[in-house]
């Protein structure tokens, strides 16, 4: 097993997403895990049902990951119960989508307590930890919007850039000590909610799948696999990356995906047919 004798820590680990997936995953491959959500106990119950079935070993703890008493617990609760903390891995994160400057002070600071502030705190919990024990690997969940950006995602992708630049600080400051860190950017990734949001509009499922060279989006397992390989001893040599796996979504530029004549090169449809005259000519005026 890859993860035999580890113990990992999972924030944002309620059942249907990418966290409550790594640790599903990190049990089945021999980590101990200690799991977190803010608000969703039942979920988070689930998590730790599903591993237990499984034989694994998890042991919630309910807490926002915005608050450093939180990440105190979550170190104490793994050190007590396991003896020791190997990897961590940070999925929480909150936004809310509007233009840029017409959030709130309040909804601003929150999205950046969550989604930025929470990951360092959660480093400056489990570093001083993992060093006790001879090291260890942060893993943070980031996103490809960290370096390009969607409409209203302004608040996101500047606390998920931040999520980037921190990771790479951390992987150098600490690499001496036996520290690594790296962070995941993930395309879409659909779980057991965004199924069931899909699943009411078939044309933007439709629209989500025909975006990525893959012909599909994501599932939170995919992610999962990811955060293993950075977690165990098979990625000693690999720190400070965010690691991008997005079914191909950023590797296209624009026109690949809307150009009609760009389109008919790679693949077989047109999502939305364009008018007869707009297919011959796409440059022609109206």
């Amino acid at each position: 097993m890859r993860l035999e004798g580890k113990v990992a820590i999972v924030a944002g680990a309620a059942w249907g997403g990418i966290g409550a997936a790594t640790a599903f995953r990190f049990a089945e491959e021999g980590a101990r895990v200690v799991v977190n959500t803010h608000s969703r106990e039942e979920k988070l119950t689930e998590t730790v049902d599903r591993i237990r079935a499984i034989g694994g070993a998890a042991i919630p703890v309910m807490g926002d990951v915005a608050a450093e008493a939180t990440w105190q617990t979550l170190v104490e609760t793994a050190l007590t119960h396991f003896g020791r903390l190997d990897v961590m891995v940070q999925n929480a994160a909150q936004s809310f989508v509007k233009r840029a400057v017409e959030f709130s002070q309040e909804e601003w600071d929150r999205g950046l307590a969550v989604t930025l502030t929470g990951p360092w705190l959660g480093a400056k919990a489990c570093i001083p930890a993992m060093i006790e024990g001879g090291g260890g690997s942060l893993v943070f969940i980031s996103t490809v919007n960290g370096t390009i950006t969607n409409p209203g995602f302004g608040l996101y992708g500047a606390a998920k850039g931040g999520l980037n630049a921190l990771t790479r600080s951390i992987a150098l400051d600490y690499g001496r000590d036996g520290i690594r860190a790296n962070a995941i950017a993930p395309g879409q990734i659909v779980g057991e909610r965004e199924q069931k949001r899909l699943a009411l509009d078939p044309l933007e499922e439709a629209a989500c799948r025909d975006c990525y060279p893959l012909g599909r989006y994501g599932t939170p397992e995919e992610i999962a696999n990811v955060a293993l390989f950075l977690a165990s001893d098979e990625s000693s040599f690999v720190t400070g990356i965010t690691l991008t796996a997005d079914g191909g979504l950023t590797l296209q530029s624009p026109e690949a995906l809307v150009r009609p004549s760009f389109r008919k090169r790679w693949r077989d449809d047109v999502l939305i047919p364009h008018p007869a005259d707009e297919v011959e000519n796409p440059y022609a005026k109206r």
